[in-house]
Parts: structure tokens; sequence; C-alpha cells
């Protein structure tokens, strides 16, 4: 969702701007006849051929999981509980006991995700699982129709609870989905379906600035109207000396295809405030392969773009504009005038579920909460959409918010608490179980799409690749 300032043949004045209200956009998505539900249901019970697992799991902290439970028999997933411990859920092996050395086996075999996280807390815990990963995995990969199902909005490994978690709106049927899971060969039983808003696109820190940091607003127009969104963070590419910023993808004349939409910071007042255009923003369809388990769909990876920095812009690269508090749903848009800035370290390729996530929106300012779903595919309320492996924080979110940063304070690592690592891009929000989500595309899925980016300085952590 987008914050939209002139409409169709409507200009509003700049004084009336601030009280304008958001353009929503939260239209119900088309919803399917029985005939409909059937038909995209019927080719589901065919089991998954190797090659077409492999693409389906080959994204985020779900593509890591499934090779630790190749490498640690019965790995089931993991996460962080409320006192920070990490819990590991190990499915006995034909009746034997749970893997006693679990910890062990994941400091050895742990990618750097793991590694890092481990280094923060070694306790560990182990619970039984009723699943491995992998089994989960399957069964996932089985429900290719399952958005054509009334009111489903996300599908889900949930590695807190050792399921999958299907995401349903008040208009949906949970028995209609219970029947998608009989023919898809699903255990019910291996199935949580909870309720959830359908999940929508989000379109102040609305000063000039013309040192441009990352989370300020920005103005551009579409279909005749002008709407806001947030500068995600700055970049550069190797071996180009240019400029460059990250929003979101449907922060753009048209989601998805570069049109050269102009950037304007705050408001098109004039050309000099016009800081960039359009880059690079990867079609959406399943000619890519991304979207071959959900046919009659568009996906990609992520809701990203790369504009490019008009000549005479000084952004500042590695750097997030801070504000005076954060809060679970409505943060300050007011910068803190004694520690004005964040400076990025690095980059995570994606969060771990339990892990507190924080951004800076043009609209509902700093807010931070919970990783409470991670790698989930999303559909995009209003549209053909599926947006592969994103993750879900339970914090606020409103129109214009759409293209923030989204980090994890270092200070959670031992280091600084102006020192933050990128995780994400925030495009969307709803609501689940009647909390607020925010919805954001992790870095890792950002730079295999738009390629390899250098967005700090002196990092600490890899790039994602």
């Amino acid at each position: 969702m987008r914050a939209q300032f002139v409409r169709l043949g409507h200009v509003l004045p700049f004084a009336a701007v601030a009280t304008s209200l958001f353009a929503a956009g939260c239209t119900d998505s088309v919803t399917p006849t029985d005939a409909d539900t059937e038909a995209a249901m019927s080719a589901v019970s065919t089991r998954p051929t190797e090659a077409e697992l492999k693409a389906f799991t080959g994204r985020g902290i779900d593509a890591e999981f499934s090779r630790l439970s190749r490498q640690i028999p019965g790995f089931g997933g993991m996460y962080f509980d409320r006192t920070g411990r990490l819990n590991v859920f190990v499915k006995a092996q034909g009746g034997a006991a749970i893997t006693a050395d679990v910890a062990g086996r994941l400091r050895s075999v742990g990618g750097a995700a793991v590694q890092t996280r481990l280094r923060r807390d070694p306790t560990i815990v182990t619970v039984a699982a009723a699943y491995d990963f992998n089994e989960l995995q399957v069964w996932k990969a089985r429900l290719s129709g399952i958005f054509g199902v009334r009111g489903v909005a996300f599908l889900d490994v949930d590695e807190s609870q050792n399921r999958l978690r299907i995401g349903l709106t008040a208009s949906g049927s949970q028995r209609a989905v219970e029947q998608a899971l009989k023919r898809a060969g699903v255990p019910r039983e291996a199935v949580i379906i909870s309720p959830s808003s359908g999940i929508e696109k989000m379109k102040t820190l609305q000063d000039p600035f013309r040192r441009i940091p990352a989370g300020v607003q920005i103005v551009f127009p579409s279909g005749g109207g002008l709407f806001a969104c947030t500068l995600g963070f700055n970049a550069l590419l190797p071996g180009d000396s240019r400029n460059f910023f990250v929003t979101a993808s449907h922060c753009s004349d048209v989601q998805g295809g570069n049109q050269r939409t102009p950037y304007h910071q705050p408001f098109p007042a004039n050309s000099s405030n016009q800081i960039g255009v359009e880059f690079r923003d990867p079609n959406y369809g399943s000619a890519s392969g991304n979207c071959v388990f959900y046919p009659g769909f568009r996906c990609r990876f992520s809701d990203a773009l790369l504009a490019r920095y008009r000549v005479g812009f000084a952004p500042q690269h590695g750097r997030i504009v801070r504000t005076e508090f954060a809060r679970t749903r409505f943060g300050s848009l007011e910068i803190d005038t004694r520690n004005p800035r964040f400076r990025i370290i690095g980059e995570f390729e994606f969060p771990f579920l339990g892990e507190t996530a924080h951004k800076i929106g043009r609209s509902t300012g700093w807010t931070r909460g919970n990783v409470v779903l991670t790698c989930v595919d999303t559909f995009v309320g209003g549209t053909d959409i599926v947006q592969i492996c994103q993750d879900f924080v339970q914090a606020g979110v409103v129109g214009g918010d759409s293209g923030s940063t989204v980090f994890e304070l270092g200070s959670d690592f031992g280091l600084g608490d102006d020192e933050v690592f990128l995780i994400g891009v925030l495009w969307g929000g709803g609501t689940l179980g009647g909390a607020p989500v925010f919805v954001l595309s992790s870095m890792e899925n950002i730079e295999v799409e738009l390629g390899p980016l250098t967005t700090e300085f002196g990092a600490r952590v890899a790039s994602a690749q």
C-alpha cells in the first residue's frame, strides 16, 4: 500500500497533503468460484519431482534448514524463544533417542547465518519434533494450488511449531482448506490454520534532505497521481561509480519492469527536487521458474527495485536516519538531534524467527517487533502476485512505509547501539491473529534479483551473493 497525494484529475495543494488520507488500496482479492478452486487444486496431489522441490526450497532460511535437515538426522527447524534461547527441533529416528549432540553438529555444519547467532548466545534447548524439516517442505511443495482457495493469505513452514501454517482471512473457508490438504495428501495434524488479514502493499520523515540517508520520504508519479513511499537504503554496484538507492518495486509507475519512474524528495515542488530515476526492476512472471509451484500467478522473490541518483545528489552511503524513539505500533518521526544516524556495518541474508527487527518509515517512523514468520509464500491482496519467501514482523505499519529499511541492532550482538545490520526492505502489512505485522523481502532475495550491492563500509558480515 502506498500513500497517494494526488488523485486522477484532482490536485491537492501541498498545504493539504499532511491531512489527506492515505489511499489504502485494501480491495478484496478476486474471489474464485468453487469450480475455480477445484480446477486450481486438481493437480496438487502429484508428488513433486526432485528438481521442483529444489527450486521450491532454494531461498532464505528454508534453504538453510533444508540443508541442515540433510546433515543432522531428524532436524526439524529452530527459533529464538522470548528468553533469547535457541530452540532446536529434532525428530527421534526409528524410536531412538533425540540426537544428544545437536548443538555440536550445528556448530560444525551450520552456515554463516547460524554461526553468527550461535556466537551471540550459545544456549541451545533441544525439543522433540513430530516431523523433520524436509518432510514439511515436501508437503508445502504439494500445495501448489493453495492460493486458488478462497481467503488463503500465505503458506509457511513454521519452525516455532514444527508444522505448516496457512493464513486464512475472514472471507475464507477452513473446510475448503482442509479439503485441499486432503487432496494433496498432507496430514491435517501437520498444519495450523490461523486467522490473518489479507496482506496488502504499503505505499513521515518527510522533510527535505540533500545528503540523503535511508528512511526518508520519496514521491513518484503513477497513473496520473502522486504517491509517497520510503527510500530503503543507498547502494553501489560493483565496477560502477554512480550512486543508487533501493525501494519497493510497487513504489513505481508499474510494479515490475523498468518504466524509468522519476523520484522526488520530499515533494515534486520543482525540478531540483527530482533525485533519481528507476533503473532496475525485474519483471514479475513464471518464465524465470520462481513461480513453478503456483500456476496462474506471477511471482518474484522480492518487492524491490534499484533507482539511480541524478548527477549532483550526494547520498549518505551506509547511513539510516534515526528518530528519537521506537515503539511497537507508531514510533517517532522526529530526528534524534544528538544521534541522528544509524551506521550500517553489514547485512544478514535473512532474519531468524524470534529476533527483533526494526524499520524506519515515513509514516509510522521507527517501529520494532519480533520476527514471527520466516520465508513465507505470500499472496498480495487485490493482485495476481505471490511473493516467494517473505518474512513477517509483529510491528506497526501504514501506507507510505513501503520501501523502508528493515534492520537488526548491533547492540543485540554486543556492538554499538548506533550500528545496524540490514535484513531487508518492507513492502506490505496486515494483521496476524489481530496483531499488526509488516512484511519484508530479505537481503538475500533482493540481491538475487537486483545483483550484488555494496550497502555499507567496513562490513563485519558479508553481503548476500
